[in-house]
């Protein structure tokens, strides 16, 4: 019988390439880690977007790795499903190989639809130029073989000559350049893009890629990022580092005959200077006499346990031998970071101080447990509060808190920072699925994390017994706060029990059972009902206090510095001047007409004038608000106050083509006791929405602020009006919510809040303080207004 061959259509080896890079940046992601394959120390990314490649934009990618000969190329690269990594998995340097597939290359194609690849080889070396356009695998009825793509050799390419002669005129990309080993290396420019790439696809990029490598203080593969059209933005990608945690957990599963398992935990949470000096009666409870709760481990830095799985809790003789050994060795090492420190909780435990904002912020980027496979992410492991280990199930089901009782504590899943370490060698059971999204669901896996979940459990358990002994000696120090913690718990039994009557449950419920005596009394629920409301009252203000007190760190920090800002405002606008004088000594402006205008280096210097100029606004505006007058309370002429307001704004609103138009008097009966820094946090947040009101607005108008006041009676009324985009959409029918905290019709493309919706709450605020003062919305057919009232100076009698 005759054999016939089997054929796959060009078009369909593209479409296969295509499912496995179901987004721009995991192509790039791909893409660079071809040069960590490739034993490459560095990784640069460029967008050339400024000028004329605003409208076509190239992308480079860049890595001095060990490069490809043109046979290389021939029998690797140009082969669809190489099986090169996956039998040759160790690069040269040692590096176990990220890629397995060998379609790497079809993530060029997912990014543009020209590609050109420039390489020099290390062993021999060797020049290559490589080119393909992707447009032609969609011919129709050509099969794969008949697609063609152009390699010529160059034995003469440089390639640190050729990007430094593309990108000498930035300076931060030529520096990295000069320092970069480029004997060997690959280039890829990927041009016709059929992506939007603008600042914030890129921001993004950059974001991701930070969480691409594991955590790291020195990284053997330094990644970096450029956009020509913002040069100084971007730059090199750091891990996730931090050294600002409560607890750090390192476990590394060893595995052999005995399935061995070390967990080495460094408590980080604690004073252990106060802890000994004003807490030392907690070790003679009997849980803390013992290693590792007594006080010389707490003295030491970190402290190892090791264990064998079927020590774990939960791991009994059921467990599969067999499954477990195709696990393999991994390492787990997670961060346990509370986000805020409670007020009572600061008395009962000797914490240390932490700072609530900066924790906040960098478990919102790097929160979450990642899965790393030969240091590279895995994804979606983690990424934006992905809950893979079920954390926020386990909290739910015992939500008490580490001092509440011993063995109800569950860490909250966005209170962890962690990286799982597996290897394409040592964890062969954890293949990818098909997309490249994720690990294949199998037993293996299933058993893989619930280790992992017990590797928490211990830190768990080692938490929850130091926080309980320090509660229980907190119940003898503090009686008071004892009462009012059993008044919380008895009121939300009383609320529990009301629940479950209104539902038609039977009055023999659990909460009764535990303790509360019949059918509670309408004087008892009331009490209960007002309980929790002052406790949520107290939880809000708490938090607005937080986030004041944030706000009042950034101004200590700008007044710390104020005589260097003042010198360097000083300094701003003549520098500029000089140098475009001392540069006339040598060429005039005429020299350089037939030069293009970016190129130009008295348009350079003029850019930076301009850029000087709204810093040196800045630095007037920040720093008159930090003046010692400003908070103290005195006699502020209103009309003279506005006077000094619009001439503060004046740049800023000049370069926004605004016009602040005043109406009303300089004379005597306006004239207020206050603060002016208060007027100032009013008025300064009023100009601000209403800058941004009036941005949005397009068309040629006359963009116009009025600010109107006059005396009337004890008091003061100024409007404040603007002929901008007037209220968002979601007030029109609740106008009032605007005044209210995190209130913010600020949103990205995306629709992903971005305003801090403190503005307008800060207003209020200010308002609310000063008696019979208040602030009202005026109804106007174009723009946005507001009436404000603020009592007079009263004059001796």
């Amino acid at each position: 019988m005759p054999k016939v061959s089997f054929t796959v259509s060009a078009r369909t080896a593209k479409l296969i390439g295509q499912e496995n890079f179901a987004t721009a940046e995991g192509a790039i992601v791909e893409l660079v880690k071809n040069g960590y394959d490739a034993d490459a120390k560095n990784c640069i990314i460029i967008f050339q977007n400024h000028g004329e490649f605003a409208e076509n934009p190239t992308i480079y990618i860049v890595d001095n790795g060990i490069g490809m000969t043109s046979e290389v190329i021939k029998a690797n690269w140009m082969k669809i499903g190489t099986d090169d990594k996956l039998q040759n998995y160790l690069s040269e340097g040692g590096r176990v190989k990220t890629g397995a597939k060998g379609i790497g290359r079809f993530a060029l194609d997912r990014l543009g639809l020209s590609s050109k690849m420039s390489t020099v080889s290390k062993k021999p070396i060797e020049g290559s130029i490589w080119k393909v356009e992707w447009s032609d695998f969609d011919q129709l009825g050509i099969a794969i073989h008949e697609v063609e793509a152009d390699l010529d050799n160059d034995n003469d390419l440089d390639l640190k000559a050729e990007l430094q002669a593309q990108f000498s005129s930035f300076s931060s990309i030529s520096k990295l350049l000069d320092e970069v080993d480029f004997y060997s290396g690959t280039i890829l420019k990927i041009d016709s893009l059929k992506d939007n790439w603008d600042e914030d696809s890129i921001k993004s990029l950059f974001d991701n890629l930070e969480v691409l490598i594991p955590p790291k203080e020195q990284p053997e593969f330094a990644v970096h990022l450029f956009s020509t059209n913002e040069p100084l933005e971007f730059g090199q990608v750091n891990s996730a580092y931090y050294d600002d945690y409560d607890y750090k957990v390192a476990a590394k599963y060893i595995g052999g005959a005995e399935h061995e398992l070390e967990v080495t935990i460094t408590r980080n949470e604690l004073d252990k200077q106060v802890l000994e000096e004003e807490y030392g009666e907690v070790f003679e409870m009997d849980l803390m006499k013992s290693t590792p709760y007594n006080l010389t481990t707490f003295k030491k830095e970190s402290f190892t346990l090791k264990k064998k799985l079927k020590e774990l809790p939960g791991f009994s003789s059921n467990v599969d031998e067999e499954l477990i050994d195709q696990i393999g060795e991994f390492d787990f090492t997670f961060y346990f970071l509370k986000r805020a420190i409670d007020r009572n909780d600061k008395k009962r435990f000797p914490y240390k101080d932490i700072s609530s904002a900066n924790r906040r912020s960098w478990l919102d980027k790097f929160g979450g447990v990642k899965i790393f496979r030969d240091d590279f992410r895995v994804r979606p492991y983690g990424e934006d509060g992905q809950d893979w280990l079920d954390l926020g199930k386990r909290q739910a089901k015992s939500p008490g808190g580490p001092g509440q009782k011993v063995g109800g504590y569950r860490i909250g899943p966005d209170q962890i920072a962690g990286t799982v370490s597996i290897s394409r060698i040592a964890n062969a059971s954890f293949q990818d699925k098909s997309g490249r999204e994720g690990i294949q669901e199998n037993d293996a896996f299933d058993l893989f994390k619930n280790i992992l979940v017990e590797v928490i459990a211990i830190f768990e358990r080692d938490r929850n017994i130091v926080m309980f002994c320090l509660a229980e000696l907190a119940k003898k120090r503090f009686k008071d706060e004892e009462d009012k913690r059993r008044a919380q718990e008895e009121a939300n039994k009383i609320l529990e029990e009301a629940g479950s009557n209104e539902t038609g449950e039977s009055d023999n419920s659990e909460s009764r059972s535990s303790g509360t005596r019949g059918r509670s009394t309408e004087r008892e629920k009331l009490f209960a009902r007002t309980t929790k409301m002052f406790e949520q009252e107290i939880e809000e203000r708490d938090e607005e206090i937080r986030f004041l007190r944030g706000l009042a760190s950034v101004g200590l920090i700008i007044s710390s510095f104020a005589h260097e800002l003042q010198s360097l405002k000083a300094r701003l606008t003549p520098r500029t001047d000089f140098l475009i004088k001392e540069m006339k000594k040598y060429i005039s402006k005429e020299d350089l007409a037939a030069v293009d205008q970016e190129e130009n280096p008295f348009y350079m210097v003029q850019l930076i004038k301009e850029e000087d100029l709204k810093l040196r606004h800045w630095l007037e505006y920040s720093l008159s608000t930090l003046k010692r007058d400003k908070r103290t309370r005195t006699n502020i002429n209103i009309g003279e106050y506005f006077e000094k307001f619009q001439a503060t704004w004046s740049n800023a609103l000049s370069q926004r083509r605004v016009r602040i138009t005043r109406k009303g008097s300089k004379d005597a009966s306006n004239v207020m006791r206050a603060f002016e820094v208060d007027l100032d946090a009013i008025f300064n947040n009023l100009l601000s929405n209403s800058l941004t009101a009036l941005k949005q607005c397009k068309g040629n108008y006359d963009r116009e602020v009025i600010i109107d006041w006059k005396a009337k009676d004890d008091s003061i009324q100024i409007t404040f009006t603007d002929n901008g985009c007037g209220l968002a959409t979601e007030y029109q029918s609740e106008p009032q919510r605007i005044f209210e905290y995190n209130e913010s019709s600020k949103r990205d493309r995306k629709g992903n809040k971005i305003g801090t919706g403190m503005g307008l709450y800060i207003v209020n605020l200010v308002i609310e303080d000063y008696n019979e003062a208040s602030i009202k919305l005026i109804p106007v057919k174009q723009g946005f207004s507001v009436e404000i009232t603020l009592p007079r100076r009263k004059k001796n009698k």
